[in-house]
């Protein structure tokens, strides 16, 4: 538990950089999945806060006050100051990358009386924000999924949406893993009966260890990848399982991504974010967007990237 709430931590800042130094372009590239992702007119690679670091992914910048509505404060597009949003995962609402509108579903800490949300407390709802221009969320969420202690669900956190035709599949953390709920509108959704679709591995690399911050992409002959966070020799490392059917899941025998293979993670990786997109020569490309510790304690938004179809995920060069 303690070690998926310091997980959850980790995520929760990490989310809201992505909605606020990273929004432009990240939420572009999550939500309408973005072609041409090997532009040639790409920034400089840079570093802190002015400039940060996106190993040529970017450029990232973030948003400006007259690029936000309904009295958002620029640079968050989405802040619950009573609820402490955290753990965003943005999808396209029509399935068309061509138009704005977006929902964003975020984890919540909903405590009846409490004067401050407490950013340490567990979530305990997930709650669906609408955007017509991609990136101005509504003030007002809706909850779409509640904790259930009476289910083993007395938390729930992380939410990855994805749609797989007419479907709507929300994964999701609990304490016991990864679990699943379905939806044909996007707001009722209904929990998958039986334990979670990624439980505790009972072999591999993260025997004995429980998967948390799902991040799922759709492929287009139905497969799906799911990326998840799981302890790994004192550290963390970033897992992957695959499915035909969204249920059933094959973990792949070694991380898909394992920290010391570079200089800005050598004390884990997690908290990973999938994005498929075409690069402008055409390659199908699997971005995978991480949470990297340093060895001096530094935290950094990092990116990994491979062809679709190869195993081998390559981290960026800078």
């Amino acid at each position: 538990m303690a070690r998926n709430y310091a997980s959850r931590r980790r995520r929760g800042a990490l989310g809201a950089r992505c909605l606020s130094a990273l929004c432009v372009s990240a939420l572009r590239l999550s939500a309408l999945a973005v072609s041409q992702a090997g532009c040639g007119t790409l920034a400089d690679t840079g570093g802190g806060d002015r400039d940060a670091a996106h190993a040529a992914a970017g450029p990232f910048r973030e948003l400006r006050r007259e690029e936000l509505k309904n009295d958002r404060v620029a640079p968050y597009a989405l802040r619950n100051s009573a609820a402490f949003s955290r753990d965003v995962s943005v999808v396209d609402r029509d399935g068309d990358p061509r138009t704005l509108p977006v929902a964003a579903y975020a984890a919540e800490s909903h405590v009846i009386g409490a004067d401050e949300p407490d950013p340490l407390a567990p979530t305990t709802a997930i709650v669906r924000y609408l955007a017509e221009d991609g990136r101005s969320f509504s003030r007002l969420g809706e909850v779409v999924l509640a904790a259930d202690a009476s289910l083993g669900q007395a938390w729930i956190a992380q939410p990855s949406l994805v749609r797989v035709g007419a479907e709507w599949r929300l994964y999701y953390a609990t304490g016991a893993g990864i679990a699943l709920a379905t939806s044909d509108d996007g707001v009722a959704f209904a929990r998958a009966a039986g334990p979670p679709v990624l439980g505790i591995s009972e072999a591999g690399w993260d025997e004995g260890m429980v998967p948390s911050s799902p991040s799922v992409v759709a492929l287009a002959d139905g497969a799906l990848h799911l990326f998840y966070e799981a302890a790994h020799q004192g550290t963390t490392a970033i897992g992957e399982a695959r499915s035909d059917d969204g249920l059933s899941w094959r973990r792949t025998p070694a991380p898909a991504l394992a920290p010391g293979g570079a200089t800005w993670d050598e004390r884990g990786v997690g908290a990973p974010f999938a994005v498929l997109s075409t690069s402008a020569l055409g390659r199908e490309l699997e971005w995978l967007y991480h949470h990297a510790l340093a060895s001096d304690g530094r935290r950094t938004i990092a990116v990994a990237a491979r062809p679709l179809g190869d195993d081998a995920v390559d981290r960026a060069p800078s």
